[in-house]
């Protein structure tokens, strides 16, 4: 009988404990998360007792970290392409322990989050950060993230996780796209208050005054839906914009410029 293979865990310098991780792709990434107060770029990728040498990309949005080794990790998982529907979905975690998706989560304390998360809860103790959440299948849907309570956590969606995948793999740049757009969070609405001088928004033709009402294929209700679906903007990729002006609705095309840290 095959022996398993050592347990893949990240360490990161600033907080106590450790993550767990696990590898996707060609064997060659390996993903975890750095909660907040690590410090997430000086994180080890460990298996065993030995350290894996890396290179580490974070996402400071997501916390999501990707290390990339230089040979296979060990056996990769097959992601899901996105949790679409994502309501009292029956989960496993990687230690097998069951888990279900209560809904995705805008706001926490009264706080809208820069992503959105899934709620998860558990029929045991949470997941550690870090720990893949599986479908019946075995695919990822989500990615263990920070923990709310003896049987509640949150975790990021598994789309989240594949965006990031794509930007290292095209070349390490972490970098978002970017509109030129400002709203205002307290608004009911994803109004727009501000178009940058020559930004893309600009170019497309929106105004001070446009209410989004989609972007691509996400439906935008508040200014939580907005800054989720700007973070899925690829800086030189077209997306469809609907607003609504006045009395009217305008659909435009927008394309995101490469602007890293915007």
């Amino acid at each position: 009988m095959a022996s398993a293979e050592p347990e893949l865990r990240a360490v990161f310098p600033g907080v106590s404990g450790e993550s767990s991780a696990f590898v996707v792709g060609d064997g060659r990434f390996v993903v975890s998360v750095a909660l907040a107060g690590a410090r997430a770029t000086d994180g080890r990728l460990m298996r065993g007792g030995n350290e894996l040498p890396a290179e580490v990309f974070v996402d400071p949005v997501s916390r999501l970290v990707v290390f990339r080794v230089g040979e296979g990790a060990g056996t990769a998982l097959s992601l899901r392409a996105e949790c679409s529907d994502p309501a009292e979905a029956a989960l496993r975690a990687s230690n097998g322990a069951a888990c279900r998706i209560l809904g995705r989560v805008k706001t926490v304390d009264g706080k809208i989050l820069p992503l959105a998360l899934l709620k998860i809860a558990y029929d045991g103790a949470p997941a550690l950060p870090g720990a893949p959440l599986m479908d019946p299948s075995g695919s990822v849907l989500a990615v263990a993230h920070q923990i709310d309570g003896a049987k509640v956590g949150y975790a990021v969606p598994v789309e989240v996780l594949r965006v990031l995948l794509e930007r290292v793999r095209a070349g390490g740049s972490l970098s978002k796209g970017w509109i030129g757009l400002r709203l205002r969070p307290e608004s009911q609405l994803p109004q727009v208050t501000l178009v940058q001088a020559g930004s893309p928004a600009a170019q497309a033709g929106v105004k001070p005054g446009d209410v989004l009402l989609e972007l691509g294929d996400r439906r935008l209700v508040d200014y939580a839906d907005a800054v989720n679906a700007f973070y899925f903007l690829r800086p030189g990729v077209a997306e469809s914009l609907k607003i609504r002006r006045g009395s009217r609705e305008v659909e435009v095309s927008v394309t995101p410029i490469d602007r890293l840290g915007s």
